[in-house]
């Protein structure tokens, strides 16, 4: 399944899995033909127990009479009747939350997709909380508005006009009765819905910020805990609550207003058709038989009813979502394969006056092939000024920095960091376990090769730490000596043509030992990051 735009996400499903969405439509149409049959047979019933014979009930003559002419063969036919329904029933049902629970799946994947291909700045703004509740709320909503106002709405609409013109036979009356105030009290509800919506998008706005907040608050947890900020964040997390509390309040008080006033409207409507019942019952013949059939068959249609009316509140609802969604899905990804294809030969490095913001001097430095380049940095650039504009992740400096003489900027982003290795812990870490945070590709079929050559890293620094250990989520389980060395390790042991090894304040004492190591097994291009006022170069 591939969606190729952030418009019509619906019909786009729909329009690639046509087969099985009309079989659903056929099997739904089968079982609400079954399931309006059910009730208006006992007209049939009361034929042959009272030996009435309502013209309004001629129609059944569509079936033939030798099937139920007697009790014990009606009630053999009904049977069958509600067994068929049943079976139609699971297979609508069954089908059609498969196809819902798919179309959530491929939402949540191209949703995902894109996220990761967002700019990193995007979340570096806004945070990366406020998305997560596209994964609940808003996913949810995009599911009903397939499922009731795709699907459903279409089987329900031509059930509800089967419906009608059978209670029309039945009655004339009580079937424009229900049509006219049906369309009158759906106007009304139109009205309340917008309400519905108003609250709801205003609830959603809160719970997004509470959730992003929560986000932020925890990821800082160890600075809070160490400027004993608890209650100062608590505060602000209860006035937060305080919002969304009061948004889910009125949101609640008119989606319950709605959905009462939905089952206000459905016993309205009948209370009118038993009073029309009344007045023409003298006028009528077999009006008894005529009426138990309406009644049944109106009472059989109230959830369709009671759907027809909900939809609204559900497209209202799902629209908001769906906004919510185009809207990330609208932002622009980075355009990590665009420009030229970095394939790196002897790689030189070179900064051309270099500046990055707040500091005071330019860098002008070149790195060799197969040398131990140290490239110190002043007091006012961190490493990761450094780090993130040769991996093109940010632009914001002056000059030039050129690989084999060309701009940086002139390779595709996408190149450059599959050139490019990082021995950081500035770069989180991300798995359950040493191996999955060490490697890009989990694949066993290089595991033998991986562990042949991490442990051989490991005895360098005598370190107790197997591939199999857990780090807990981001590293959190690991020492600061332990983040240090799985973060050379995964530069070392991706193997690139440049390797970029920022300095290590616990992993120094073993620099010259490792690096000496490092450069004989090296074949590209070492840049050591160190902090310092002088630039040199180390043979």
């Amino acid at each position: 399944m591939i969606f190729k735009s952030d418009k019509n996400l619906i019909f786009q499903y729909i329009k690639q899995r046509k087969k099985i969405t009309l079989f659903i439509v056929g099997i739904g149409i089968l079982a609400n033909i079954l399931t309006i049959l059910i009730p208006v047979s006992i007209g049939k019933y009361y034929q042959l127990v009272f030996h009435l014979h309502p013209h309004r009930v001629r129609f059944l003559k569509i079936i033939p009479d030798s099937w139920w002419n007697t009790v014990p063969k009606f009630l053999l036919f009904f049977l069958g009747l509600i067994s068929l329904r049943f079976w139609f029933y699971f297979l609508y049902e069954y089908h059609l939350r498969r196809e819902a629970a798919i179309f959530i799946k491929e939402i949540k994947d191209y949703l995902f997709r894109h996220q990761l291909y967002i700019h990193p700045q995007i979340y570096k703004d806004q945070g990366t909380g406020k998305y997560l509740l596209r994964y609940s709320g808003d996913i949810n909503s995009l599911k009903n508005l397939y499922v009731k106002g795709t699907i459903r709405i279409v089987i329900d609409s031509l059930m509800i006009l089967i419906a009608l013109w059978w209670l029309y036979k039945l009655n004339h009356a009580g079937a424009i009765a229900i049509l006219v105030l049906s369309l009158f009290f759906y106007g009304v509800l139109r009205l309340i819905n917008k309400k519905v919506e108003y609250y709801s998008l205003k609830k959603r706005n809160k719970t997004s910020g509470q959730l992003a907040f929560v986000s932020r608050t925890l990821q800082s947890i160890l600075n809070i805990i160490a400027l004993n900020k608890q209650k100062i964040e608590h505060k602000k997390y209860r006035k937060r609550s305080e919002y969304v509390k009061q948004a889910s309040i009125k949101y609640n008080k008119w989606f319950v207003i709605n959905k009462a006033f939905i089952s206000f409207v459905q016993y309205f409507i009948l209370s009118v058709v038993l009073y029309l019942f009344f007045v023409t019952k003298q006028t009528t013949n077999n009006a008894q038989s005529n009426l138990i059939s309406f009644i049944l068959l109106y009472i059989t249609i109230l959830p369709v009813i009671r759907r027809m009316f909900m939809i609204e509140t559900v497209y209202k609802l799902g629209h908001i979502s769906l906004r919510k969604l185009k809207h990330i899905l609208s932002l622009s990804p980075e355009a990590i394969y665009e420009g030229k294809k970095l394939k790196v030969k002897n790689p030189v490095i070179q900064f051309e006056k270099v500046k990055f913001p707040n500091a005071q001097t330019a860098i002008n430095f070149k790195a060799y092939k197969q040398q131990l380049n140290t490239l110190a940095l002043s007091a006012k650039v961190s490493s990761l000024d450094l780090i993130l504009p040769l991996l093109r992740i940010q632009e914001n400096y002056s000059g030039k920095i050129l690989i084999n003489k060309t701009d940086i900027k002139d390779f595709s982003p996408y190149s450059v960091r599959q050139n490019i290795a990082i021995a950081s812990t500035h770069l989180p870490f991300t798995g359950k376990t040493v191996y999955e945070a060490i490697t890009k590709a989990r694949s066993n079929k290089i595991r033998s090769t991986l562990e042949q050559k991490y442990q051989g890293l490991k005895a360098a620094f005598n370190l107790n730490l197997n591939l199999d250990d857990s780090i807990g989520e981001n590293g959190l389980q690991l020492t600061q000596f332990q983040k240090e060395f799985l973060a050379l390790a995964r530069g070392l042991l991706q193997d690139k043509p440049i390797l970029i090894i920022d300095e290590f304040l616990l992993l120094s004492k073993n620099y010259p030992k490792i690096l000496e190591q490092i450069l004989k097994a090296q074949k590209g291009t070492i840049l050591f990051l160190k902090m310092n006022k002088a630039l040199t170069n180390t043979n």
